[in-house]
C-alpha cells in the first residue's frame, strides 16, 4: 500500500515538475512576446511620427499647388508688402477652392445630362480663370513705376474678354477676386515706385 502511494507521489511530483517547467517556458515565451510587441509598438509610434511630420511639411506645398494650378505664381516683388500680399494669396486660394473666383455658369445640360454639363462648367470656369491669372501674372511682371494705371487697364480688359467669350455660360471672375489681383498690382507699383525714389535720391 504504501509502495503505491509512494509511486503515486512520485508520478504527481514529475507532474509537477513538468507543469512547472511548462510554466516557465511559457512565461519566458511570454516575456519576449511582450518585448516583441514593446519594439514594434515604439517603432509604430515612430513611424506615426514621421507620417504626421511629413504631411506637415507637405501642406504648405499642397495649398501653393492650389494658386499655381490657377495659374498664379507669385511673381510680384512687394517684398515690403509680404504680409498684405500674404493675406491676398490666402483669400485668393480660398476663392479657388471653394470655386467662388468664378461666378456664373447655372444650370447646364449637356448630352442630356446634368453632370456632364457641371463638369463642362468646371472645365470652363477653371480655363477662365488661368487665362485671367496668366494675364494678372504678366501685368505684374511688365509693371513699371507710374505704370499702375496702364496694368490695371490691361487687367479689367482680360475680365471683360473673358465675360464676354464665355459665351452661352456667363461666366464672369468674381468682383471679389478681381480686387485682390488688383491691390497685388497696387502693391507692387508702391514698390517700384519706392525703388525709383531711392534711386533718385540716391543719384542726386
Amino acid at each position: 500500500m504504501l509502495g503505491r502511494k509512494n509511486r503515486r507521489i512520485a508520478e504527481l511530483e514529475r507532474a509537477v515538475e513538468g507543469l512547472q517547467s511548462l510554466l516557465s517556458r511559457s512565461g519566458e515565451a511570454r516575456t519576449e512576446v511582450l518585448g516583441e510587441v514593446a519594439t514594434a509598438g515604439a517603432e509604430l509610434a515612430a513611424l506615426r511620427h514621421r507620417i504626421e511630420t511629413a504631411r506637415a511639411e507637405l501642406t504648405p506645398l499642397k495649398e501653393e499647388l492650389v494658386l499655381h494650378r490657377a495659374g498664379v505664381f507669385r511673381t510680384g516683388e512687394a517684398v515690403d508688402h509680404q504680409a498684405q500680399l500674404d493675406l491676398i494669396h490666402g483669400e485668393m486660394k480660398t476663392l479657388i477652392k471653394t470655386g467662388a473666383a468664378v461666378e456664373g455658369g447655372g444650370q447646364v445640360t449637356c448630352n442630356g445630362s446634368d453632370a456632364t454639363g457641371r463638369r463642362l462648367v468646371e472645365d470652363w470656369s477653371a480655363l477662365m480663370l488661368r487665362s485671367y491669372n496668366g494675364e494678372a501674372e504678366n501685368c505684374l511682371r511688365m509693371l513699371r513705376a507710374g505704370g499702375l494705371d496702364a496694368a490695371r487697364r490691361r487687367l479689367d480688359r482680360a475680365a471683360s474678354a473673358i465675360a464676354r467669350l464665355s459665351g452661352t455660360f456667363a461666366l464672369r471672375i468674381s468682383p471679389r477676386y478681381q480686387a485682390l489681383r488688383a491691390y497685388e498690382l497696387e502693391l507692387t507699383a508702391d514698390h517700384l515706385q519706392r525703388k525709383a525714389d531711392g534711386r533718385r535720391r540716391i543719384a542726386s
